[in-house]
């Protein structure tokens, strides 16, 4: 597999991770604020294992939370250029490799944003949104020539996304405690919810958003 991202560091250890549980990994430093970058990154892909079978789009910002009338253009175009052009970028030469070989699967990470909304968050919100656009069009165009086409909107994850988010730890975990499940997601629960779309079971799935929210989104 391929594991890309901006920061060499941390993609390194990513990969070391993944090769001492027994699997072949290549890091490869990628911008998906660049196409060039993202067209590199497929070309690289193509080139070390020959085909691109399942990609998942992880890359994306919060950017600032602020209220509606403060959001600014800059951060408008910050939040806008990494989380829809970049991922439009992405999906554009990943379908155009699997269209090329006969088939493949992608999957968008979303947000439980993308169905809702939040106040202070309003363009980070229009992201999502705007992802959840962009894989249903996408599956629709796609689907008949073999290409799936999902996304996962997950709650509030135990990473350090959240942590950026949340001005505290007494705030995150009060809005994790408003779920259902009553805490927050792990890393690895979310690698399952990856791994149904990407897998045979979901041959009959394609243009759907996942929701892995705990249970907010329906309380």
């Amino acid at each position: 597999m391929i594991a890309s991202a901006r920061r060499v560091s941390e993609i390194e250890e990513l990969v070391g991770e993944i090769r001492s549980a027994g699997f072949e990994a290549t890091a490869v430093v990628a911008d998906v604020n660049v196409e060039q970058s993202v067209i590199d990154l497929v070309e690289k892909t193509i080139s070390t294992y020959g085909r691109i079978d399942v990609a998942f789009n992880n890359a994306g910002t919060e950017g600032e939370f602020t209220p509606f009338v403060d959001q600014s253009n800059e951060i408008y175009d910050t939040i806008f250029n990494a989380n829809v052009r970049g991922l439009f970028w992405s999906m554009k030469h990943e379908a155009k490799a699997m269209l090329d070989q006969g088939g493949g699967t992608i999957i968008n990470n979303a947000s439980m944003g993308g169905v809702i909304g939040f106040g202070n968050a309003a363009l980070y919100i229009a992201s999502k949104h705007a992802v959840l656009g962009l894989t249903k069009t996408a599956s629709i165009e796609l689907f008949k020539q073999g290409v799936r086409v999902n996304a996962i909107c997950p709650g509030i994850i135990d990473t350090p996304f959240q942590d950026r988010i949340w001005p505290s730890d007494e705030a995150k975990n009060a809005f994790a405690a408003s779920t259902i499940a009553g805490r927050a997601g792990s890393a690895s629960e979310m690698a399952t919810v990856v791994a149904f779309p990407a897998s045979e079971d979901a041959a009959f799935v394609s243009g759907h958003g996942l929701l892995a929210d705990g249970g907010y989104s329906i309380a």
